[in-house]
C-alpha cells in the first residue's frame, strides 16, 4: 500500500528509544508493511537529559523532515517537551505513546516512593506535562485512557486507544501438546502487577497433581518472595527459569498447554493488558488472567480468555484444573483468541489504526 493511501507522508521516531521493545517494535513493523516511511531521530535512553536533547535536536535538524508525524515512543515522558516544540516549529503532528503513567507505576504499582513525597510530585508533574503538550496521546487500553483523562491530562487532550498487540511473524498458532501432562507457563519481570505470588499459591493447591507442571520464566522485584514460597512449600513441579531472549519465547509457549497473564491487585494491574497475553493468544494458547476492567473491555471471558479474581490462587488453581480436564475447551478458546488477535492486534491492523488516528488529529 502506498503512503498516500496509508494517510501519512511519513513518521519520525523521536526520543530515547529502547530498540526492540515489543510495543514500538510491533507498530514499526506494521508501518513498514503499510509502506509508511519511518525516520529515526533517536538516542540512548541511558543518556542524561542535556546530552540526549542535544543529540536529538541535532539529528532532527539534519533530517530531511519528509514526514508529518513526530512519534515519541513508550516511557519517554521527558522527551515530550523537545518533541512538541520541534513539531510545533516545523508544522508536524506530535504523538506520544506513554504506555504507562510514571506516577502510577512508582507510587501505586512498585511502591518505591510515597504518595506525598517529592518523587511522587515530580513523577505526577512529568505525566501531566507529557499529556498536555502532544497533539495526540495513545493509551493501550480503554481503562488507561480513562485514568489519563481523569487524573493526568487536560480536558481537551486528544487521547485514543491503541492496544499493545504482538509480532505475528514470531507468534503463530501451533497445536496444543497431547502427552497427558498440562504445562502451565508464565513469563515476565515479576512486577507487583504480575501477581506471581498467586501463581505460586495455585501451584501449592495443585501440588498433588502429578500431571500439572509450572514453568515461571523471568526475574524481578517479587522473585525472591516467590522463590522462597516455592522452596518452603516443596513445590517440585514448579520450575523457576531465568529470563530468556524474546526469540526463545515461541518455543517455550509451544511446549505449554496453558499460558498465564497477570494476577496482581494493584490499581495499575486493572488497567493493563501486557504483551504476554497477546503473544500467547497469537501462538494459539488458552490464557488465564485476572478479571479486570481492562481485560473485560477487550476480551470475552470464557470465549477468548479465562478470567479469575485477582490475587486468588485457589481460583486460579480451579481454572487450571478445569482447562486441564477439557481438551476441547482449551482448543476452542485458543482458536477463537488466536483468530481475534491476528485479525485485530497484529502489526498491520494496529499500524492502520495508528495512521487513521494521526489523520483524525491532523484534520482536527
Amino acid at each position: 500500500m502506498g503512503t498516500v493511501a496509508a494517510g501519512v507522508k511519513g513518521l519520525c521516531l523521536f526520543g530515547g528509544h529502547h530498540a526492540g521493545y515489543p510495543r514500538s517494535g510491533v507498530l514499526l513493523a506494521g508501518l513498514q508493511r503499510l509502506g509508511v516511511p519511518v525516520v529515526s531521530c533517536v538516542a540512548s535512553p541511558r543518556w542524561k537529559l542535556p546530552r540526549r536533547y542535544a543529540v536529538l535536536a541535532t539529528r532532527y535538524a539534519l533530517s530531511k523532515r519528509e514526514f508529518d508525524v513526530l512519534f515519541v515512543p513508550e516511557f519517554r515522558h521527558k522527551d515530550v517537551p523537545l518533541a512538541a516544540g520541534l513539531a510545533a516549529a516545523s508544522g508536524k503532528l506530535c504523538v506520544f505513546d506513554p504506555l504507562v503513567s510514571r506516577y502510577d507505576t512508582r507510587v501505586h504499582d512498585r511502591g518505591d516512593v510515597g504518595d506525598a513525597g517529592p518523587q511522587a510530585w515530580h513523577n505526577r508533574n512529568l505525566d501531566r506535562m507529557a499529556m498536555t503538550l502532544p497533539d495526540l496521546i495513545l493509551a493501550d487500553t480503554p481503562a488507561h485512557a480513562r485514568y489519563f483523562r481523569r487524573e493526568l491530562a487536560p480536558p481537551d487532550a486528544r487521547i485514543r486507544v491503541l492496544e499493545v498487540g504482538f509480532d505475528d511473524t514470531m507468534f503463530q498458532p501451533t497445536p496444543l501438546p497431547d502427552d497427558g501432562v498440562t504445562r502451565v507457563l508464565f513469563y515476565g519481570s515479576y512486577l507487583p502487577l504480575h501477581g506471581v505470588h498467586a501463581i505460586a499459591d495455585a501451584a501449592a493447591h495443585l501440588a498433588a497433581r502429578a500431571d500439572i507442571e509450572f514453568e515461571l520464566i523471568g526475574g524481578g522485584q517479587t522473585f525472591e518472595t516467590v522463590e522462597r514460597v516455592v522452596g518452603e512449600r516443596g513445590l517440585s513441579r514448579v520450575r523457576l527459569a531465568p529470563r530468556v531472549p524474546l526469540a526463545e519465547l515461541p518455543r517455550r509457549i509451544e511446549a505449554s498447554s496453558i499460558c498465564l497473564g497477570i494476577f496482581g491487585e494493584t490499581p495499575k494491574a486493572g488497567r493493563v493488558i501486557p504483551n504476554k497475553v497477546f503473544q500467547c493468544m497469537g501462538a494459539g494458547r488458552p490464557v488465564i488472567s485476572a478479571d479486570t476492567v481492562a481485560m473485560r473491555d477487550t476480551f470475552e471471558d470464557g470465549r477468548e480468555i479465562v478470567l479469575v479474581p485477582p490475587g486468588d490462587g485457589a481460583a486460579l488453581a480451579g481454572a487450571i484444573e478445569r482447562l486441564a480436564a477439557d481438551r476441547a475447551r482449551r482448543d476452542r478458546i485458543a482458536r477463537v483468541a488466536a483468530e481475534r488477535v491476528h485479525r485485530e492486534f497484529s502489526p498491520l491492523p494496529l499500524a492502520r489504526r495508528l495512521v487513521s488516528l494521526c489523520r483524525e488529529a491532523m484534520e482536527g
